[in-house]
């Protein structure tokens, strides 16, 4: 569906005070292709939205506050941007039982000022999340270094609302932990990119915000911080994170930090501390409390910020040591950095490579892909040139989830008017 006829095809849907086209849709999209950018105020509109596109045969790309629209490639073609950002309500908040629910346009900072007075946050911290919508985070369902101590977004969505792809309404899941029975269809759309549905509600399990909040930072050598590391993944002892950055990543000797992060009560999380330190045999560098050490990682979450390639590789934990070697050979042309979860052995690379060695590039991570998937880990692009993503790939292998992958696809928005495939 062409620029000039894909408004046309939802005409009437929404009052034209809630579409953006041509340069305003291009600036909210901060330059992504888009025909147009939606915002529906409820979940009726969401469906009669859906339903026309059905009708018309128009391309719906769901969205939150846009802050993810580029990763993983899912907007290079265009579409209708159906963005949930006027669905913010909060519908129900019980600080006693620790749920609360709302719409998927709900903004992370708004979530965090209404939890703020009761104690109580949601310990989502993967990249971007600060600048995003609850929503958002559902269905990116993109973990950060605290999924050590939390568990992944996967683990603390209770409940969602869904517009499926083929129109209907869906209600899954509840507001309570115990709400599972029959196939959990919460963890399949948590995560799934809207590539089934748009989610336009959302059910969450909150946590009290630990009295303590301690991040000890140690430095060296990369092998010397990879042993600091090993050591810490090893330890019984009750961290909340820890991740390891890499400066200087393509060179034998780069330099390397590594932040433990300690979370609990102020004498608990001291103990912890100290008991590091005897198990390293080696002080900190640098040790942050309360607010510094808030503000410290509130940082680490923009780290990937807008650069133009962001690589992630995954693979085992005890890997770690060999993926981050992987990255740092990807790191060599980018001139970024490298940063790695020591406890989920997610390492991400970030950088702004040059326009005369995408062909270098792009080379070196088909190889390091290669390399990893017969180790039996994954490489997928999340931030990339259009040419070196156009010869590498933004998924590996296993991107597609093959044939089940397919059938889901064929359930939720046989059409299909959502994304073309499960991410």
């Amino acid at each position: 569906m062409s620029i000039a006829t894909a408004p046309t095809a939802l005409s009437g849907v929404l009052p034209e005070s809630r579409v953006l086209t041509g340069s305003a849709a291009s600036g909210w999209t901060g330059g992504m292709p888009a025909e147009a950018v939606v915002f529906p105020a409820d979940t009726d509109e969401v469906q009669a939205l859906v339903r026309a596109a059905n009708e018309t045969g128009t391309r719906l790309l769901p969205a939150g506050a846009g802050s993810w629209l580029g990763a993983g490639g899912w907007t290079r073609v265009g579409g209708v941007i159906v963005s949930t950002a006027r669905l913010d309500s909060v519908l129900h908040y019980e600080p006693a039982d620790l749920t609360l629910t709302a719409g998927a346009g709900l903004g992370w900072r708004k979530l965090a000022a209404l939890l703020e007075p009761n104690g109580q946050w949601l310990p989502v911290d993967g990249p971007g999340v600060g600048v995003g919508t609850l929503g958002g985070a559902a269905a990116c369902g993109v973990p950060g270094p605290l999924r050590a101590r939390y568990g992944a977004v996967r683990d603390n969505v209770l409940g969602l609302e869904v517009v499926t792809g083929d129109g209907r309404l869906l209600r899954i899941g509840g507001r309570v932990v115990k709400n599972v029975a029959g196939y959990d269809l919460v963890r399949l759309f948590t995560g799934s990119r809207g590539s089934l549905g748009v989610i336009t509600r959302v059910s969450v399990r909150l946590f009290p915000r630990p009295e303590a909040d301690v991040t000890m930072v140690f430095e060296g050598g990369v092998e010397e911080v990879l042993e600091v590391a090993r050591v810490v993944r090893a330890s019984p002892l009750p961290v909340a994170a820890a991740e390891l950055v890499v400066r200087g990543a393509g060179v034998a000797d780069g330099e390397a930090e590594l932040a433990v992060r300690v979370l609990g009560g102020r004498e608990e999380a001291e103990d912890v501390c100290s008991r590091l330190v005897a198990g390293i045999g080696a002080a900190p560098g640098g040790t942050m409390r309360g607010g510094e050490s808030e503000v410290f990682h509130r940082r680490r979450i923009e780290w990937e910020g807008r650069l133009p390639l962001v690589v992630r590789l995954a693979a085992l934990p005890g890997q770690l040591a060999a993926t981050m070697e992987w990255a740092r050979g990807v790191a060599g042309w980018t001139g970024g950095e490298v940063a790695g979860d020591v406890f989920g052995g997610v390492v991400r690379v970030k950088g702004s490579p040059g326009d005369d060695g995408a062909a270098e590039l792009a080379e070196t991570l088909t190889r390091v892909r290669r390399e990893m998937e017969a180790a039996g880990g994954t490489m997928t692009l999340s931030q990339a040139p259009r040419e070196v993503a156009a010869r590498v790939g933004w998924t590996g292998a296993g991107g597609g989830g093959g044939g089940l992958a397919e059938k889901l696809k064929s359930l939720f928005d046989p059409r299909p008017v959502l994304q073309s495939r499960c991410p």
